[in-house]
Parts: structure tokens; C-alpha cells; sequence
């Protein structure tokens, strides 16, 4: 090769290009116009999703530099010299600065990647908040849900169960939604303008390291090739590929460890790249099967050359026996541990083989060369024909039997569910009627498989329109079913936003199965066209030689590996479409069966705060009609305690006069006695007296003569006589009065009687509130579990539909984006403020019933205080 090398691919983007710049506009033009909040925030909208990750480039047949491009070859001089070349001329001018300057510039980029961080965590952070008023300003403003909050007469519950009207909860979620939009503006505003200044301190930075390089570099270490013969026109050892010009002043060449690799700066700021779109790890599962492909398929036609190579040397011996010692052997062997050094080698050695065969036979060796040559295209490409023809032909009968097999599945699945419903007595379902117009044991033909593929396109048009119309009917349902909580409504809107992720998922798979049939469709009509050319092939098939059946039989193994992959992809990709059907029947599923346990759940919560109320009901009539037998009771008390305390008066009063009297009944027993013994003494001195009258003054009858002769005497003995009477005449009387009063017993024992039974009354009236209490706390202990089982329910689902919003689409490899770590952070950081909200609310809650308790035992405490108590009625028992 001489001159200047042709570029043959395209080379890198420009650091200033990686980075987004342009350069600056001339005096007198005007710049672009100023960047709002809003549009810098839509740039962003992509970057706030994935968590601000990068996806670098990954090229794995460069181990030592991962993330340069793919379609960059390290092993191709050429092309390194291009690259090394291109970096010289366009470093030239670059801008050296001094070590201060470069220290300088890298302390400010560290702050400046530091606030960068900062910002993109708050905008992170806050498009969440900004995502989550957007979908609460949406619940609001939905016009279906307004119809049923209209039927509610304009109220609906919030999330802590208070009621708030509708226009208050729309404009402070408008409200809500406008303040994050500022913010999130603002803060993208704030990184555009970080980011920008780091890249103008990363340019110079660039720059300098490549003026620097440019300016020191003298080429790599290349050891000499044996031999200086030039091959293909390129030289054994290019020197002149590692030798430059400088413009600048050269100094002696660096070490190779002391390269500085600037190509590590050149990262796209474009996430949008073809090569980037999978992130390493999605490249790295296409790339190294192709790349090994490339390796196996190279090192096979190296195998095939050589062995080409030995048979043309054996030809040319047969043909000269005297060749066969001065002939040199073929180069190399095929089984080389570098694959396609040796290529190049064995092709030169083919073309010497075929000019010296061209020498030694002459004009006829040219013309059969020549027949030979055309002989070979023709063969080739008809070979090439019908091995595509037969490897098309073979792809379609492998598509065929997996489409037979999953019809046999299908019809096994309908014929296991047919039995579990006649096993169940169940009415026979139309989808699960056999079908009639399959035949499992039907042949392969082009038309059938044409057919199949057609009713296999009506089929999934079917069930697109089936899945529709269920949507249609299960969105019908939940807004029949709508519930007044704001948390039930957003639950609903992200089981839709779910259900449509799944749909675009779907429909992405239906689009590459579309793809894959028109695929079919393509190689079925190339199919038609081979047919018209058979007898062409048959002719030019028994004119081949064998080193063109040789390279032939190469072209064909990689049109099978080519078809082979094709089947492949299409398994895969029917698959990919079965997993997503199952995915979505079981998520379907699932939804059904929280939507049935939460409807379950919300009734018998329903039914107990009925019962609940019912009993509140109960216990306020009770407590009234107790509180009017109580009232009407404590004015019986009273007034039985008033004629209890006349009674007892009157008692004390007829006590006092019975004790009074008692004393005089003694002073008049006292003076009794003292008138006996005065009596005795008197009748003693009488009796003495008498004996010494009668022996003084004589006889009785001399006594009485003189009595009757002394009249006084006789008046104060009949005066004695009466007082005497008088005095056990009034005892009596006195002793019949205290012993028998049985009007007044007989009151105050009927008054005892009536002041027992209203007291034992009184104590059952308490003993049944005390009940009633009690099972009034148990009933409310019994609501709080079911609230508590209520939040562990909205709970799981708020986890459930935290976890679907933070996850990205799985994609057809089924590998999950860089983004999910902090997505998985801030899912963490919102239930545990969700957690926290239900604690505080529930705490309250709690408080509030504490309070009310106290509230109601001061007013049972203040009730009892109200009336004198049993010990009150005891002690004036007791008295």
C-alpha cells in the first residue's frame, strides 16, 4: 500500500463533542436563546428515572480498555494509527497550562462533582415528591371519580379518614403539584449550570493532557518483524506509523508505563448511543456471542485455507516431481491461539500456488483457471442458495413443531380444566371446547405453515382485543366498586399504570414476533424464487471443483450459524412473549385476590363498626333509660331519707322522753323503795313500838280505843296508803308505754325494708354497667386489631406498588438497569415515612380513646358522687 491510507471507518466524537459543546458563536452573532426551568428539567426527565446512572461503553475484545467503543479493533494497526495519528494533528494547538493551574482546576472539579451529586440527589428526590402531587392532582381531577364523589354530596375521606371537601383537596394538590414543579426547575437549572461549568474546567483539563501528550510523544515500543518484505503494501515493521512530526520542541520518549490514557475522557454525555442502550451488561450478552462466532468462524476458514494450501502443493508436485523438494509447505497451522494471524499468510500462499500452476500449464491452465474461477462463483453462489434454501427450509419446520407442541399443550390445558369442571359438576365453559379445525398430526407444507401463522396473528389479535375488553370491564368494575379512601384510588391508578406497562411490553413483544413473521414471510418468497432456479443449480453443481465445494461448505456452515441464530432469536422470543403472558395471568391473578381479601377485609370491618354502633345505640338508650331509673331511684332515696330522718327524729325524740321517763320510773322505783323500807322500818318500829305499847300501854283494842281518841295519827297513815297507789299506778302506766309501740316499729321496719331492696337494686344497676363497660372495651380492642391488620394490608400494598413504580421494565434479556439501587433507597426512605405517619396517626388515635375513657369514668365518678352513697346509708342504718 502506498500514500496515504483510505479511512475506512469513521473516526471518534471529538472530546468537545463528547461533552456537548460547540464552539463559540463569532462576534456579532447572536447565541442561542436562555434555557428555561422547565426545559432543562425535561432534559433531565430521563436521568431522574434511572438514578442519574451511567452506562458506560463496554468493548470486551479490548480487556485493557473496557469502555472503548466496540467497533474499535486494538489489533488493527492501521486503524491505531489513524486514531494516534488524527489526536496529534488535533492536539496541536491545545492550550498547556502550568501544574498550579492543573491542581487548580482539579480542586474546583472535585467541588464542583461534589455539589453535583448533592443536586442530583435532591432533583432525584424531589421528582418523586413532584411525581407523587401530579398523581394526587390527577385523583382529583379525574372526571369519573368526581361523578361519584358528586353522589356523595361533595365530600370523600383523605387518607387519615378525615372528611374535606373537594375544591379545598383540588387546589392544595394543584398547590402541592406547582411548589415541586418549582423545585425540581430550580435544582435542574442549578446541575444544568454546576454541570456546564465542569465540563468547561474538564475541557481544559482535556486539552491540556492532550497538548502535553502531543507535545512529548515519541510512538510506542514495536519490535521488528523478521524480515523487512512488505505484505499487501503494508509494511513488516511500519515505522513510519509510529514516527511524527512535532511542531513542538520533542523530548526524550516516556516509559509505556507512564502514558497517560486520554482516551478514558472521551465518555458520550449521549445515553442515546446504540452501543450504550443495554449498558455493559446488555452489550456483553450480545457481543461475546458474536465475537466468539467471528473467532470460531475465522479460525475455520484458517483450517480450510491450509487445507486448500496442502492440496494445491500436492497438485503442483504431482503435476512436477521436482518441485517437491525445493516447494516450500504451507505456512502455519490452522490451530493458532491468535485466530486470523496467520490468514494472510495462507491467502499469499494460495495466489503463489496459483501463479505457479498458471506458469507450468500456460494458456490452457489459464483457461481452465478461468472456467475454473467461473465455475467456482457459480457454484458458490448457487451452493450459497441452496443452503439458504434448505436451512430456511429446515427453520421453518422447527418453527412449525413448536407451534404443533404448543397447540398440543393448549389442547391438554383445555382438556385438564374440561375434567376439573365436570369433576366440579360445573357447566361446560365455551373456551373450553375442543378444537376442530387443528390436526395435531398434520405435515409440514408451506401453505399450512402459511395458515398456521395466519390463524396464529388471528389468534393474538383476538386476545389483544379480549385483553381490551377486560381492562374496559375490570376498569367499569373498580369504578363501580370506587371507593371513598384516597389511598384505594391511588392503589387502582398504579395497578392500571402497571397493567399498561405490561401491555406496552406485550406489545413490544407482538411487534418482534411480527418482525420474526415477516422474516418467514421474506424467506418463504426467496424460497419461491430458488424453486424457479433448481435445474440452474443442478447444472452448476456437477461442474465444482473441490476446493470451491470446500469454500462452499464454509459459506454454508455460516449461513447455518446465521440460521441457527435467527431460530434461536425466534424461540427466544416466543418465550420472552409466553413469560409475559404468564407474568401478566399471574399478576391479574394476584390483584384479584388482594382486590377480593381487601373488599373482604373493608366488609367486616364495615360489619363490626355497624355492630359497633349498634351497641353504641344500645348503650346510650340503655344508659338513658338507666339514667332516668337512677334519677327517679336517688329521689326515692331522698325522700325515703327525709322520712327516714323524720323517723329517726321521732325515734330520738321518744327515746329521749322513754329515757327521760325511764329516769323518773327509777327515782319513783327509788323512792319506792325507800318508801318499803321505810315502810319495813316504819312497820318494824310499828311492831316494836306496838310491843311496847302493848306492854307500855296495853292491848290492841286499848291502842285503838286510844287512836280513836287521836285522829291525827289515823290521817297520816291513810295518806301514806294512797301515795303508795298512786305511785304503782303511774309505774305501770309508765312500763306499759315503753314496752308496746307497734306502729312505730312497724313503719321503721318497713322503711328499713324499702331502703335494703332500693340499695340492692342500685348495686345490679352498677354491677350491669360495669359489664357493659367492659364488653364495650373489648369490642373496641377487637376494632383496633382489625384496623391494625387494615394498615398491615395497605401496608404490603403500598410496598407492592412502591416496589412496580421504582422498577423499570425488564427488558428481553430479563437484566435490570443500574438505577435500581437507589431506586431501592428511596423506596426504603418512603415506607418508612409512610410507617411513621401510620404510628403518629394510630398513637393519636389511641390518645384520643384514652381521653374519652378518662372523660367517661369522671362522669360515672361525678354521677355517683351526685347521690349519698351505700357507706352514707349504712352508717344512718347503722345509727
Amino acid at each position: 500500500m502506498s500514500g496515504t491510507i483510505p479511512r475506512q471507518k469513521a473516526l471518534p466524537q471529538r472530546p468537545m463533542q463528547d461533552l456537548g459543546y460547540v464552539s463559540a458563536p463569532p462576534n456579532g452573532t447572536r447565541g442561542p436563546p436562555e434555557l428555561s426551568g422547565r426545559t432543562v428539567l425535561e432534559g433531565y426527565r430521563s436521568n431522574t428515572t434511572n438514578g442519574f446512572e451511567e452506562k458506560p461503553r463496554y468493548n470486551p475484545l479490548n480487556p485493557t480498555r473496557p469502555q472503548s467503543s466496540p467497533l474499535l479493533n486494538v489489533n488493527d494497526p492501521i486503524q491505531v494509527h489513524l486514531l494516534v495519528e488524527t489526536a496529534l494533528c488535533d492536539s496541536k494547538e491545545y492550550e498547556i497550562l502550568s501544574p498550579e493551574e492543573v491542581d487548580d482546576l482539579q480542586k474546583q472539579c472535585q467541588a464542583l462533582t461534589q455539589r453535583i451529586e448533592q443536586t442530583r440527589q435532591g432533583l432525584a428526590l424531589q421528582s418523586k415528591y413532584r411525581d407523587a402531587a401530579i398523581s394526587m392532582a390527577k385523583l382529583y381531577t379525574n372526571p369519573d371519580k368526581k361523578k361519584s364523589m358528586d353522589g356523595q354530596d361533595g365530600k370523600r375521606r383523605s387518607i387519615f379518614g378525615h372528611n374535606r371537601n373537594v375544591s379545598d383537596s383540588v387546589k392544595e394538590a394543584d398547590q402541592e403539584r406547582m411548589a415541586s414543579e418549582k423545585k425540581c426547575e430550580d435544582l435542574a437549572l442549578e446541575l444544568w449550570n454546576l454541570e456546564k461549568r465542569q465540563m468547561e474546567l474538564q475541557s481544559r483539563l482535556l486539552k491540556h493532557t492532550a497538548g502535553i501528550l502531543q507535545m512529548t510523544h515519541k510512538g510506542p515500543k514495536v519490535p521488528m518483524v523478521k524480515g523487512g518484505a512488505q505484505q499487501q503494501g503494508i509494511p513488516g515493521s511500519p515505522e513510519s506509523m509510529y514516527t511524527y512530526s512535532n511542531a513542538r520542541s520533542s523530548m526524550e520518549p516516556l516509559s509505556d508505563d507512564l502514558f497517560f490514557d486520554e482516551r478514558s475522557f472521551y465518555r458520550l454525555a449521549d445515553h442515546s448511543d446504540e452501543f450504550e442502550i443495554g449498558g455493559r451488561e446488555g452489550f456483553m450478552s450480545q457481543s461475546k456471542g458474536s465475537s466468539k462466532e467471528q473467532m470460531q468462524m475465522i479460525a475455520n476458514t484458517e483450517r480450510k485455507l491450509e487445507d486448500l494450501n496442502r492440496q494445491l502443493r500436492e497438485v503442483i508436485v504431482r503435476a512436477n516431481p521436482d518441485r517437491e523438494t525445493t516447494y516450500s509447505a504451507p505456512p502455519g497451522d490452522g490451530n493458532s491461539a491468535d485466530a486470523g494471524a496467520s490468514l494472510q499468510s495462507h491467502l499469499d500462499y494460495m495466489e503463489k500456488s496459483i501463479m505457479t500452476i498458471n506458469q507450468g500449464n500456460g494458456g490452457q491452465a489459464q483457461s481452465a483457471g478461468a472456467e475454473l474461477s467461473k465455475a467456482s462463483t457459480t457454484a458458490n453462489r448457487n451452493m450459497g442458495n441452496q443452503g439458504n434454501s434448505e436451512q430456511m427450509e429446515t427453520v421453518l419446520m422447527g418453527l412449525w413443531d413448536i407451534i404443533q407442541s404448543g397447540e398440543e399443550d393448549h389442547r391438554q390445558r383445555k382438556a385438564d380444566r374440561r375434567k376439573t369442571r365436570m369433576a366440579q359438576n360445573l357447566p361446560e365453559d365455551e373456551d373450553d371446547s375442543p378444537d376442530d379445525d387443528s390436526d395435531p398430526n398434520e405435515k409440514f407444507s408451506l401453505q399450512g405453515f402459511s395458515s398456521k401463522v395466519q390463524w396464529l396473528y388471528t389468534q393474538a389479535t383476538r386476545l389483544k382485543d379480549q385483553k381490551k375488553v377486560l381492562q374496559r370491564q375490570i376498569k367499569q368494575q373498580r369504578e363501580l366498586n370506587n371507593k371513598s379512601d384516597a389511598t384505594k384510588d391511588a392503589e387502582m391508578e398504579q395497578k392500571i399504570e402497571e397493567l399498561r406497562r405490561t401491555q406496552d411490553l406485550l406489545t413490544r413483544s407482538e411487534a418482534d414476533a411480527d418482525n420474526v413473521r415477516q422474516q418467514l414471510s421474506d424467506m418463504m418468497e426467496r424460497l419461491a424464487e430458488k424453486d424457479q432456479q433448481q435445474l440452474l443449480r443442478d447444472q452448476a453443481r456437477s461442474n465444482g471443483d473441490s476446493a470451491v465445494l470446500k469454500q462452499s461448505q464454509e459459506e454454508l456452515n455460516s449461513s447455518n450459524q446465521k440460521l441457527q441464530k435467527v431460530e434461536q432469536e425466534l424461540e427466544s422470543r416466543i418465550q420472552t412473549i409466553r413469560q409475559v403472558e404468564e407474568q401478566l395471568e399471574s399478576r391479574n391473578v394476584r390483584i384479584a385476590s388482594l382486590e377480593e381479601e381487601l373488599e373482604t377485609r373493608n366488609q367486616r370491618i364495615s360489619a363490626l363498626e355497624k355492630e359497633l354502633q349498634d351497641m353504641k345505640d344500645g348503650q346510650t338508650i340503655g344508659n338513658a333509660e338507666l339514667q332516668g331509673k337512677i334519677t327517679s331511684l336517688e329521689s326515692k332515696i331522698a325522700s325515703l331519707t327525709q322520712e327516714l330522718a323524720a323517723a329517726q327524729a321521732a325515734q330520738a325524740l321518744f327515746e329521749n322522753s322513754s329515757q327521760e321517763k325511764q329516769k323518773v320510773i327509777d327515782a319513783k322505783e327509788q323512792e319506792k323503795e325507800e318508801m318499803n323500807m321505810e315502810i319495813a322500818n316504819l312497820r318494824t318500829e310499828v311492831t316494836i313500838a306496838r310491843a311496847e305499847l302493848d306492854g307500855a300501854y296495853g292491848s290492841r283494842a286499848q291502842r285503838a280505843a286510844e287512836v280513836a281518841a287521836n285522829p291525827e295519827i289515823q290521817r297520816e297513815i291513810d295518806a301514806l296508803t294512797k301515795s303508795n297507789s298512786s305511785l304503782a299506778a303511774e309505774l305501770a302506766t309508765l312500763l306499759d308505754k315503753g314496752t308496746a309501740n307497734p306502729e312505730a316499729e312497724a313503719k321503721m321496719a318497713t322503711l328499713k325494708k324499702e331502703l335494703e331492696e332500693t340499695i340492692e337494686e342500685y348495686e345490679q344497676m352498677t354491677k350491669a354497667s360495669i359489664e357493659w363497660e367492659k364488653e364495650r372495651e373489648s369490642l373496641e380492642g377487637t376494632i383496633d386489631n382489625l384496623r391494625d391488620e387494615r394498615d398491615s394490608l395497605e401496608t404490603q400494598l403500598s410496598d407492592e406498588k412502591v416496589r412496580w413504580l421504582g422498577m423499570k421494565s425488564p427488558g428481553i434479556d430479563g437484566t435490570l438497569p443500574p438505577g435500581s439501587t437507589s431506586t431501592s433507597v428511596l423506596k426504603d426512605e418512603f415506607k418508612k415515612m409512610m410507617r411513621d405517619a401510620r404510628a403518629e396517626n394510630a398513637k393519636a388515635l389511641r390518645a384520643e380513646q384514652a381521653e374519652r375513657r378518662r372523660l367517661e369514668d369522671e362522669l360515672r365518678a361525678l354521677k355517683k358522687t351526685q347521690g349519698p352513697g351505700r357507706s352514707g346509708l349504712s352508717q344512718s342504718m347503722g345509727t
